[in-house]
C-alpha cells in the first residue's frame, strides 16, 4: 500500500473572453490557478494520473502553450518501511 501522486502545470491561450470558462474547469477538479496574464493562464493540479488525464481532456478544446508533468511520486502507507538511523 502507498500514496502516489504526480503533478502537473499547464499554461493555456485564455483571454478576457475565455478565462472563465478555463477557471470554471480549473475549479471542477480542485486546482489552483497560479499565473494570471492578459492572454494566459498557468494551472496547477496535483493528484492521481487518472485525474491528471480527466483534467487534460477537459482543456482538449483550449490552446495548451506549455505543459509540465512530473511523474509519479509516492510513498508506502505506515512506517514499517522506514529505516531510523
Amino acid at each position: 500500500e502507498s500514496v502516489c501522486r504526480e503533478r502537473i502545470m499547464v499554461k493555456l491561450r485564455a483571454d478576457a473572453s475565455r478565462r472563465g470558462e478555463v477557471i470554471s474547469v480549473a475549479d471542477s477538479l480542485s486546482a489552483k490557478i497560479v499565473d494570471v496574464e492578459e492572454d494566459c493562464l498557468m494551472i496547477e493540479l496535483t493528484g492521481t494520473k487518472s485525474k491528471l488525464e480527466a483534467f487534460l481532456n477537459l482543456l482538449k478544446d483550449y490552446e495548451i502553450l506549455e505543459l509540465a508533468r512530473t511523474g509519479i511520486t509516492g510513498l508506502s502507507r505506515g512506517s514499517k518501511d522506514v529505516a531510523f538511523f
